[in-house]
């Protein structure tokens, strides 16, 4: 019986869903009623924990927009069921299942099962909740103090997020003193809680630790590292070549703001205003959705060999596109294209409904489903800015990657099942199109706006420069605390400060906020693969810029290049960072009237003319 993909959440109404779950629950309970299990009811059951993960996954990065509060019991009754939980592991016990892959399966399932009913006092897991609520609400309290300092300043923050409204007020202020004065006045909004937050952070940190020890792992970071494929010297060795270099990039971006604004201190405090002074005011070009989407869909033609097929598009911006290669059908996209009409734009994500699932009987096609939020524009109807394209390629790439995986049977739900350090791979690389020159032939750009496409260019990449020193400082910050098994943030922050002099860059409370986000509280210690997938997506990229989509598709497909994106299989490369920074030095503040970017070195293959 082949199986309709579950369709997208409606935010208007949620029956449909609340009777899918219901159907789900019902059959489950049928299945775990029988005397004993068989591999096809194995695989009906993964299929249907697969979807319900879904469904709840999808739900909560949207809670903004629904209200799902009515379907919280049913989560419960197929996650929060220990008795249930115990029947599905007694009768798994019991099948032995002929088929490798099935047998693979039920031995990974019962691995899950045994983890979690073994799992310590539930008491220890709902501290460690109730502290990350009283650290947001500890951040929530700074977002008022510095709403309050914005309007005392006279600037409306409205549903803006404030740090976005700080930054152009200090970026529009002629003099350098006063840029000095509200930064000071910034910082001291948050600081003025650093303590109550570093209380909070602290006692998450010490929960987990215990439950790490109650689970039998040495560390907490040994515990996240179990969801890997590199080990932990390794990742201390690509993280001390990172942070290396990324002190150093940092180091000679705040020389060239030094060079645009004068001799300070905090060069980093006059960034907005040194990118008005290099380019001027900047007004953003605006691209056609459909066109961003056709290019994007282009691409994975000619790398991957994939058709992608718009098959319906509803009033509510949900845009379904079919994914092909050569006759044989892949899966699904949905496009949900929010327009978030004024209220405050949130992430943007990415969630895999099904697994590929091929089994006799039970037919299923994964199907992810892609979540942005755009704003409108007055400018024009249905345009996006250059960072809505960033970001939309951005998940594209992972809904590729959920549609590639390369099993048809899991336990887990959308792309979990990757080592942690390759879940950025292929996203990352997605993004660096918009810095392809096909981006502007195929949108069919006009001379102005390929000069605002230039200009956006080097803004973005010289905003990723801001960053380097941020994002190497918060994952080595992140690896080290939950490596250790005492010690506080504050003492590892001095500790890496005695080796890498981290303070004239930064600060400790630049970095607490993060400790509060999903990635950190889900896998403690592996923020690392952001920078990982960073680092590999733009050696990858690199070889492609110098070729336009005709020469590519006229070349074998290029999915052994990104096999690891698929396989969980094979093993894991090291990327080297060096690639990364060579990609974003190209755009300088000293350079800001010399045309085009320089384009990266190429490698000595595509030099050669050979395949990247």
């Amino acid at each position: 019986m082949p199986v309709d993909p579950i369709v997208a959440p409606d935010r208007e109404s949620l029956t449909a869903m609340e009777e899918s779950l219901e159907g789900m629950m019902s059959r489950l309970r049928d299945l775990v009623a029988q005397d004993a299990l068989t591999e096809d009811g194995l695989v009906e059951i993964t299929s249907m924990y697969n979807n319900v993960g879904y469904i709840f996954l999808y739900l909560e990065a949207n809670d903004e927009f629904v209200n799902y509060q009515r379907l919280i019991p049913w989560r419960d009754a197929f996650h929060k069921n220990p008795d249930l939980d115990r029947r599905i592991h007694d009768l798994l016990l019991r099948l032995r299942c002929t088929d490798p892959e099935a047998e693979e399966s039920r031995l990974a399932y019962l691995t899950q099962l045994e983890e979690k009913l073994q799992a310590p006092d539930p008491a220890l897991e709902e501290e460690h909740e109730r502290l990350l609520d009283s650290a947001k609400e500890v951040l929530g309290d700074i977002r008022k103090d510095q709403v309050r300092l914005l309007e005392r300043l006279g600037a409306a923050v409205g549903a803006t997020n404030p740090g976005a409204v700080f930054y152009r007020l200090a970026s529009r202020t002629g003099s350098a003193a006063t840029r000095s004065k509200l930064a000071r006045a910034w910082t001291v909004q948050r600081d003025g809680h650093e303590q109550e937050l570093l209380d909070r952070l602290d006692r998450m940190i010490a929960a987990r630790r215990r439950l790490s020890a109650a689970a039998g792992r040495p560390t907490v970071l040994a515990r996240t590292l179990d969801k890997c494929g590199v080990g932990e010297a390794e990742v201390e060795a690509f993280l001390g070549r990172y942070l290396d270099r990324a002190l150093a990039g940092q180091q000679a971006l705040e020389d060239e703001i030094r060079a645009v604004v004068g001799p300070t201190d905090a060069p980093l405090d006059h960034f907005g205003f040194a990118i008005r002074t290099a380019f001027g005011p900047v007004e953003p070009p605006l691209f056609d959705l459909d066109a961003c989407l056709a290019y994007i869909f282009t691409v994975a033609r000619s790398v991957f060999g994939l058709t992608v097929t718009e098959v319906g598009r509803s009033d509510n911006q949900v845009i379904t596109v079919r994914v092909g290669s050569g006759a044989t059908e892949v899966g699904e996209i949905n496009f949900d294209l929010w327009n978030t009409d004024g209220r405050t734009a949130g992430a943007n994500h990415t969630r895999g409904i099904r697994n590929r699932t091929d089994w006799t009987g039970l037919l299923q096609h994964p199907v992810a489903y892609v979540s942005c939020r755009f704003r409108p524009d007055p400018r024009g109807a249905g345009r996006i800015t250059f960072q809505n394209a960033h970001s939309l390629f951005h998940e594209f790439g992972h809904a590729v990657n959920h549609l590639l995986i390369r099993k048809r049977i899991s336990n887990r739900s959308g792309l979990e099942y990757l080592p942690l350090e390759r879940l950025e791979y292929l996203s990352m690389w997605f993004e660096k199109w918009v810095y392809h020159p096909e981006f502007a032939t195929l949108l069919s750009l006009g001379d102005q706006d390929r000069d605002g496409l230039a200009l956006s260019r080097r803004i973005k990449m010289l905003e990723y420069r801001r960053t380097y020193a941020e994002r190497a400082v918060t994952a080595v910050l992140d690896f080290e605390v939950h490596r250790r098994t005492g010690g506080d943030l504050a003492t590892v922050f001095r500790d890496l400060d005695d080796r890498y002099g981290l303070t004239r860059h930064c600060r400790l409370g630049d970095f607490l906020a993060y400790f509060t986000w999903p990635m950190f509280t889900a896998n403690p210690g592996a923020n690392f693969s952001y920078l990982m997938g960073a680092s590999d997506s733009a050696r990858k990229f690199t070889a492609f810029r110098p070729l336009d989509l005709d020469r590519i598709a006229e070349r074998p497909p290029s999915g052994e290049l990104f096999a690891n994106c698929f396989d969980y299989d094979l093993p894991t490369e090291i990327p080297d960072s060096e690639a990364l920074f060579a990609f974003y030095d190209r755009a300088t503040l000293a350079r800001a009237d010399a045309g085009a970017l320089p384009d990266p070195t190429a490698t000595a293959a595509v030099r050669a003319g050979g395949r990247p």
